[in-house]
């Protein structure tokens, strides 16, 4: 399985991708394929182990924008799936890093995780690089060039 950490003082978390459908024939209408990803949050006390439904385009989107906030040190990365379990955003500021968001499993109960914790740039390093190795197998927004 193919994960990113996003870790922080207080929290962690973990996407990972566990299945993909119709990699490499065909594309999903939000670019890349679609897939089920793997998410585990823990921010202090409390955590979620989950799954839900997104595209490998739509974490290739948020891996374009980290990778300039990384480098700029400077800027925000959202990520929301298409069927808005998990929205997140993080927001450099001079360095500092800001994780926040929400995490809704069953979108028909009001059930949700709200999360909120901080880290810097030097835990991201890594993230990068782990979302670099994703992105090497199953390419950007239109999948791997044939």
């Amino acid at each position: 399985m193919e994960e990113f950490e996003l870790k922080g003082e207080n929290g962690i978390i973990t996407v990972g991708i566990e299945k993909t459908f119709d990699f490499p024939n065909k594309t999903c209408f939000k670019g890349g394929y679609e897939c089920v990803v793997g998410i585990k949050i823990r921010v202090g006390s409390y955590s979620v182990r989950s799954s839900f439904y997104t595209s490998t385009g739509e974490l290739f989107k948020f891996y374009e924008k980290l990778k300039t906030c990384q480098s700029e040190l400077n800027g925000v990365a959202e990520f929301d799936s298409y069927e808005k379990n998990l929205e997140m955003t993080v927001k450099y500021v001079s360095g500092k890093i800001s994780i926040l968001g929400t995490y809704q499993e069953n979108l028909g109960i009001d059930n949700k995780l709200e999360f909120d914790f901080n880290s810097d740039q030097s835990y991201f390093k890594n993230s990068v690089e782990q979302l670099e190795r994703i992105f090497e197998k199953y390419g950007g927004m239109k999948g791997v060039e044939k």
